[in-house]
């Protein structure tokens, strides 16, 4: 004979749940404590407050975003128009390119020997001429460009033969230019053999190289 034996047994399921820490218990309480003095309207308030904020704050990102977008489109906008004045402008920018590089070519090259040769063309049309050059000045400070005054006095000279004088200087390679002219008549007649007396000042320039002597 079996004698069968059950055994009821009761188990709280929540007996094998952590407890809370008394600490959080109580600032749950005190938070539920004060929740419940608030008036109605003060309640709705404070559950609204985080909804308020978080609109500010996207708000906030929001217009800094559109600032800086609109920051980059102004520096495209003025981007695209620099490369469209330097597509109209090429062309002329680089015939001034090539007009300086080649005065620059020609200062460079210029002759030192100015003064002589000023001289032999006014002595091969028979002038009585005398030639003095100033000392050499630089134009600016942070340039290799000199520049030289030259005064030439010319003494009882043809008036078309001092023509064909200031035809050959203008002809010269080197870089010259009139600056002053006076002339005085010498004798009484009126053709082109009138005789004068001249004096022309000349500003001569050139390009020194920095390793140049």
């Amino acid at each position: 004979m079996q004698i069968t034996v059950q055994w009821e047994v009761k188990v709280n399921k929540l007996s094998f749940l952590p407890k809370k820490p008394e600490a959080l218990e109580n600032a749950q309480a005190q938070i539920s404590e004060k929740w419940n003095a608030l008036q109605p309207r003060e309640r709705v308030m404070l559950a609204i407050l985080p909804f308020a904020l978080i609109l500010i704050f996207g708000g906030f990102i929001f217009y800094k975003v559109n600032q800086n977008i609109d920051k980059q489109v102004t520096e495209t906008e003025k981007y695209r128009e620099a490369l469209t004045y330097i597509a109209d402008n090429q062309l002329q920018y680089q015939k001034n390119k090539a007009k300086k590089e080649a005065m620059r070519q020609k200062l460079i090259d210029a002759d030192a020997k100015i003064v002589s040769k000023l001289t032999n063309m006014a002595s091969n049309l028979g002038f009585d001429v005398t030639v003095t050059p100033k000392d050499p000045k630089k134009v600016s400070d942070d340039s290799g460009v000199e520049e030289q005054e030259i005064e030439v006095t010319l003494k009882n000279v043809d008036y078309s033969k001092f023509l064909e004088y200031i035809i050959q200087i203008h002809q010269l390679e080197t870089p010259i230019y009139m600056r002053h002219l006076n002339m005085t008549r010498t004798s009484n007649n009126s053709t082109s053999d009138t005789k004068m007396t001249v004096s022309i000042t000349l500003m001569s320039y050139r390009l020194k190289e920095p390793n140049a002597a």
